[in-house]
């Protein structure tokens, strides 16, 4: 379920997660607010997710991995917060210093969504070609009901995500 609210800032946003934990409230490209809470199953999923990106970060890559509580502001002005995320340490180092206050002004170079229950496949689908068009260079929906993915882009070199793992958690 999707509650919708009219424009809210930065500020409003932060203000609204500190008082509400347990929910997601992102910011879309119009300004609404997106609320939406985590199930506890899809919580376990996207925290098996996260920890494969984390691994992957400190297995050598490098960059840093960020879990679904991490916002991210996109070109078009909204503010996403993947399930799981990772960016590259050149992109981090490349990244001027005043984008990197609050929610980060980037889009993450992997994106890991994790459909829900209440999840329609198709809007999760769409999310990740929102963050395709917003420059992730690997982007993947999965659907551990119908034990199904979707992606975008190539992943990067060494990252062997264990999508088995991610419905089984």
């Amino acid at each position: 379920m999707h509650v919708v609210f009219s424009p809210v800032t930065d500020d409003e946003l932060l203000r609204l997660s500190g008082l509400n934990p347990g929910w997601r409230f992102e910011r879309d490209d119009r300004g609404a607010t997106i609320v939406s809470p985590n199930f506890s199953e899809g919580g376990a999923k996207s925290g098996e997710a996260f920890g494969q990106l984390r691994d992957y970060a400190r297995g050598g890559a490098g960059g840093r991995a960020f879990d679904a509580s991490a916002g991210f502001t996109l070109s078009s002005g909204a503010v996403r917060s993947p399930d799981a995320s990772w960016i590259s340490a050149e992109r981090i180092a490349a990244m001027p210093m005043h984008d990197r206050v609050r929610f980060w002004r980037v889009c993450p170079d992997v994106i890991i969504e994790v459909a829900s229950s209440s999840d329609a496949w198709a809007d999760v689908c769409a999310k990740i070609d929102m963050y395709a068009g917003e420059g992730a260079r690997f982007a993947v929906a999965l659907d551990p009901i119908a034990r199904r993915s979707y992606t975008r882009g190539d992943a990067p070199p060494g990252l062997a995500l264990d999508f088995d793992a991610i419905f089984d958690a």
